[in-house]
């Protein structure tokens, strides 16, 4: 039997390898589309690189943004994210209005209006002076934002006549819609002024990129909010009184006590004690003559009635009484009267 802990503890172990070994994720070479850690053509590593070598290494955002306190003075980077929707969430519209900066690279709504120059396709055009020295954008195939991404926004490039680029402001903060989010990534980056976008949407802030929107990382546990809430010092100290508590149930002190428990109740005993005492207090027919009175008062406090007619309705139930021979037979008809007093009430709607 002691060997018993071990075999289990060695069973878990070659569950959990095999378990790793047939799991697809484990094995998979790549990042998906758009990470900042996927290397290939379709992630966001030269982006990453870039903003390493000429300022602070960017950070990685692993969590839910509502699960966590990102810094105003950051810019989130969200590229090349599935467009689920076009309306900003409620911890993304708090990081803004905090001050924050928000890049939503969603790829927008294909255009089909783009005008053709010498035989090419001609890029966004600019319509507004944010951005300077920023003109040349060469996207992968013309997209533009939808009309739900434009409340509240200033188009900066179109194509045709419907925005590809739009910047919202919103509280201490701001929101750039980029409906071209291949122009970032690794094949594109060093095409026209790709190089100089990403530099003017980072400029002045700490660059994240968000991770979590990818399938990378984990949610916070209940563990870590309570690590986060300062919690956990007082955790620790539950868990090795827990400890503690075991240890000492499983430890005893002195001989084993006497496993043997009086199923009896107390209130078995109190109706004894209160017997004897009655039986050398009282004669029989005080005693049954208490037994009435008391009768009398909770029917009385049942029904509502004075006592008088209570003591009524008690005689009603046993007609009996009065004439009953012995105190033995008088308190047997009160015993069934009630009864019989107590079933109607029950029985009562």
């Amino acid at each position: 039997m002691k060997w018993a802990p071990l075999a289990a503890f060695a069973l878990f172990l070659g569950v959990g390898a095999t378990w790793l070994a047939r799991d697809p994720s484990v094995h998979r070479k790549t990042y998906p589309k758009g990470s900042s850690l996927e290397l290939g053509p379709s992630g966001a590593s030269l982006a990453r690189a870039y903003l390493q070598a000429v300022g602070e290494a960017p950070a990685s955002l692993t969590v839910p943004l509502e699960q966590t306190a990102l810094s105003p003075a950051a810019v989130l980077l969200r590229l090349d994210v599935v467009p689920q929707r076009w309306a900003l969430s409620d911890g993304e519209e708090s990081f803004v209005r905090a001050g924050g900066r928000l890049v939503l690279g969603m790829q927008g709504e294909r255009e089909s209006g783009a005008v053709a120059v010498r035989g090419q396709r001609a890029g966004p055009r600019k319509v507004s002076p944010l951005l300077p020295g920023i003109l040349d954008l060469r996207p992968e195939a013309p997209r533009s934002l939808p009309a739900a991404a434009l409340v509240d926004a200033q188009p900066v490039f179109e194509q045709g006549e419907a925005p590809s680029l739009a910047r919202q402001r919103l509280g201490k903060g701001e929101v750039w819609w980029l409906a071209e989010p291949e122009m970032l990534l690794n094949d594109r980056l060093g095409e026209g002024d790709h190089l100089a976008l990403l530099l003017a949407l980072c400029a002045g802030r700490a660059a994240v990129f968000d991770e979590w929107v990818h399938g990378l990382g984990n949610d916070i546990g209940p563990l870590d909010l309570l690590r986060q809430w300062g919690f956990g010092p007082a955790v620790l100290v539950g868990a090795l009184a827990g400890v503690a508590a075991f240890w000492r149930r499983a430890r005893t002190i002195g001989p084993p006590s006497d496993p043997f428990t009086d199923p009896r109740s107390e209130s078995v005993e109190l109706v004894d004690s209160l017997a004897a005492l009655y039986r050398r207090a009282l004669d029989p027919a005080e005693a049954v003559e208490l037994y009435r009175q008391q009768v009398v008062r909770e029917i009385a406090l049942t029904r509502g009635v004075p006592e008088k007619r209570a003591a009524t309705l008690l005689a009603e139930r046993a007609p009996g009484i009065a004439s009953a021979q012995g105190s033995r037979e008088r308190l047997s008809q009160l015993v069934t009267a009630c009864e019989r007093f107590r079933d109607e009430h029950r029985r009562r709607p």
